[in-house]
């Protein structure tokens, strides 16, 4: 089963994570976080296909991505 994380408490907010996804599964909240900032958030995990890349392009190691491209 796969599943994305975002630490909130971690986030910066820079949007990489959401400019390289290329299946748009990210996208900002409309929330502001206790820092102030509009934190990413999942917002399509279906179309998710387990590439890693928001979370290798995380330079604040915000995201975890759990599952395996085989499930």
């Amino acid at each position: 089963m796969k599943k994305i994380y975002v630490d909130e408490n971690l986030c910066t907010g820079c949007g990489i994570c959401i400019e390289f996804c290329p299946k748009e599964v990210l996208s900002y909240s409309t929330q502001r976080s206790l820092k102030g900032i509009y934190p990413a958030r999942v917002e399509n995990l279906e179309a998710c296909t387990l590439c890693r890349t928001c979370e290798l392009y995380c330079s604040a190691f915000a995201i975890a991505v759990e599952g395996e491209k085989d499930e």
